[in-house]
């Protein structure tokens, strides 16, 4: 018989009628995996996880806790929000979380989420940011423009021989994850009468509006330079082209999210910050009016976070060419720059249903320097096949749909079958691969893109675990 991370003779601390909802909980698996002393064949693994995952009540009683009695949060296919979970002897963890929005060092409100059951990650995309953005928009005045600076995040309990968890995160990228544990590590605690909360305070700071903005670049000419007079020529340009719009709230509100925030970034006056490696993008006006127009027809843009993928991939092809002519010059030869190919953009916004969206692309792949790059930025600890399932547990754990879970596990078995890894999944960024073999193009897309962003979250999880 096969030794594998999923026996309980391997790992005693695991339970096979448990179900696993929440990122703890696959981040707590992951790290087992990666522990085991033997390797897995993959079809066993595969089946194993095929099993956790489509256990129903009927198999066996629900695992409210694990082998060592500790308390684990509700799944999210158990959730309902009629239910108040108030219980005399706790089953799930159950917690309060006081959360407040704090704006240029004052506090504009604050509220309290009660009895709360769901790992915190969860309860955050399903309500909690929901309701933050609704306040921001009725509390505050028509044409003032504000940005997240930071989230301040404590995690406590109300016994004097803890301590208290505090962390703080830029903007509202919050590691659920360490809070997630600290709770989980209270939890014998909450069964002893103690109250487990989490505090929130999300701190925003003011926008100068962007006719301000021009106007302080073009009141302080003397001394100035050549570039800072061409960056104050622009954006009056832009607030031209505002002031004759029909929308302009919108135009403000985009103008100053996207508003470059000075040194040492050089792309201004507006660029896009990536949340995954954090660098900067310049926008071009054509990218602005993209993003004007996806806001006046619903779409939402609070944080660079929202910047749709669509847009993403055209900023990326456009600084694949910028890149690859820089370097075709350096090397100089009988290459000149009237032979290199042309930027084509093709502004054409997200399409509807329906259409394909390779209509957008303005570039069907990756230069040869960015496939490099991005295969030498990933270093994943442990198996590579091992990698791949931890990955596809963790796409699945950020869906509740079953369906959505099922054409995840579909592109892992392909992934598998084909004995590829991770790293040469996001060296060729190729999902046409996975919709010809019959996965959801929106699930074929997430699943090569976001592997970047998961391999920085698990190698930051391992250092974690090395450490403690």
């Amino acid at each position: 018989m096969t030794t594998s991370p999923f026996s309980s003779q391997t790992d005693p601390e695991y339970d096979a009628t448990q179900q696993y909802d929440t990122p703890s909980d696959i981040q707590s698996v992951e790290a087992r995996w990666i522990a085991a002393l033997e390797t897995p064949s993959v079809p066993d693994y595969v089946a194993a996880g095929r099993a956790v995952r489509h256990r129903t009540v009927d198999d066996g009683q629900e695992a409210t806790t694990s082998d060592a009695g500790r308390l684990g949060f509700l799944p999210l296919a158990e959730w309902d929000e009629h239910n108040s979970y108030d219980e005399d002897v706790p089953s799930r963890l159950r917690y309060s979380i006081e959360w407040k929005v704090v704006v240029n060092n004052k506090t504009l409100s604050k509220d309290t989420e009660q009895d709360v059951v769901l790992a915190p990650s969860a309860y955050w995309r399903l309500y909690l940011r929901a309701k933050v953005d609704k306040l921001l928009s009725r509390k505050l005045p028509h044409g003032r423009h504000v940005k997240c600076d930071d989230t301040s995040v404590v995690a406590s309990v109300n016994d004097r021989s803890e301590r208290d968890l505090t962390k703080r995160f830029d903007d509202m990228d919050v590691d659920w994850l360490l809070v997630e544990r600290q709770l989980m590590r209270w939890g014998g605690l909450l069964r002893s009468g103690k109250k487990l909360r989490v505090d929130l305070s999300f701190n925003y700071v003011e926008l100068a509006p962007p006719s301000a903005a021009a106007a302080r670049n073009r009141g302080n000419k003397r001394g100035s330079s050549a570039t800072q007079s061409m960056l104050a020529d622009r954006a009056s340009q832009l607030d031209a082209e505002q002031e004759t719009s029909a929308s302009a709230s919108v135009w403000r509100d985009v103008y100053a999210l996207m508003r470059c925030p000075g040194p040492p970034c050089n792309r201004g006056p507006h660029c896009w910050r990536d949340p995954l490696g954090k660098k900067h993008y310049k926008l071009q006006t054509h990218h602005l009016k993209a993003l004007i127009q996806l806001v006046e027809e619903g779409h939402v843009l609070h944080t660079h976070n929202d910047v749709p993928e669509d847009i993403r991939e055209q900023l990326y092809a456009e600084e694949d060419q910028r890149r690859d002519r820089q370097a075709a010059g350096r090397g100089g030869g009988s290459m000149s720059r009237a032979s290199l190919p042309p930027i084509t953009i093709t502004n054409v916004l997200p399409p509807h249903s329906g259409q394909s969206p390779s209509t957008t692309s303005t570039s069907s792949a990756p230069s040869s320097m960015e496939r490099a790059s991005r295969c030498m930025s990933l270093d994943i600890p442990g198996p590579r096949d091992l990698a791949v399932v931890a990955y596809s547990q963790w796409q699945q754990s950020n869906v509740a749909d079953e369906a959505q879970k099922t054409e995840y596990q579909k592109a892992c078995d392909i992934t598998l079958l084909e004995m590829l890894d991770l790293e040469q999944l996001h060296e060729d960024q190729d999902y046409d691969f996975f919709i010809q073999n019959g996965v959801k193009r929106g699930v074929a897309r997430r699943y090569v893109r976001d592997i970047g962003r998961w391999a920085e979250l698990h190698k930051s999880t391992c250092n974690r675990e090395q450490e403690s």
